[in-house]
């Protein structure tokens, strides 16, 4: 029981504690579990239909744009999704081809049979689909990174949170083993001045690269827009 009165494992403990804490509750309040949840869906009803396509692929087999369409659905209402946040037969196809083109246990004569299997589905549509579907596929695309992004600076911003917490209560209980009344105000004053001033800080840099971020996609879609005229 006397290692339960030492200040350095005190402090350290509280710390630790204190900092898992605060980063549990950070990454709680700061993420957005419903388009988190929407994302996940999203991703796991494209990659069933992938998989679905997979064993056709090796015998030469595969669906034509409607049946293809007909198996997206399905999927989408399995996982509650809206279809037009899937992917396209074509998307769907690229993916196919993607793999095909990554593995090393497949021949170059084979990968080329099998990609002229799914060729049909990437065949060349009139101009209005194709923009329609190329604003769609985009729309999936930067919903699925900013997803991601989020969940990356949630996961930063909760670290620091918590590192600071942790600095703070070990530095307040060290502190504390000083006699007097300066230290009976920083017992009071410290852990909470420190949780506020991270919390300051996590918001600020948050808001700072949601900023710079969306000033990025401003620009992008401005030059793509020259680009088109």
């Amino acid at each position: 029981m006397e290692i339960l009165n030492n200040a350095w494992v005190i402090g350290i403990g509280g710390g630790v504690l204190s900092g898992l804490l605060v980063t549990l509750i950070t990454r709680y309040i700061f993420s957005k579990k419903d388009d988190k949840e929407y994302v996940q869906k999203l991703a796991a009803v494209n990659k069933e239909v992938v998989y679905a396509l997979r064993p056709g692929i090796s015998e030469g087999h595969i669906p034509d744009e409607e049946v293809l369409s007909s198996l997206i659905n399905a999927s989408a209402r399995k996982y509650k999704v809206s279809r037009d946040d899937v992917f396209r037969p074509k998307q769907i196809a690229e993916e196919l081809i993607k793999e095909i083109m990554d593995s090393s246990f497949i021949s170059s004569d084979t990968k080329k049979n099998y990609c002229e299997t799914l060729a049909h589905l990437i065949k060349e549509k009139e101009r209005e689909e194709e923009a329609s579907d190329s604003e769609a596929a985009e729309k999936i695309e930067r919903k699925i990174s900013e997803s991601d992004y989020r969940e990356r600076l949630v996961t930063r911003m909760s670290a620091i949170l918590g590192l600071t917490a942790a600095m703070g209560t070990v530095s307040v209980t060290l502190g504390s083993n000083s006699s007097g009344g300066i230290s009976k105000i920083l017992d009071l004053a410290v852990p909470s001045l420190s949780v506020v001033f991270a919390t300051m800080v996590a918001m600020l840099s948050m808001v700072i690269a949601m900023k710079l971020k969306g000033l990025n996609n401003d620009d992008s879609s401005k030059d793509d827009n020259k680009s088109n005229k």
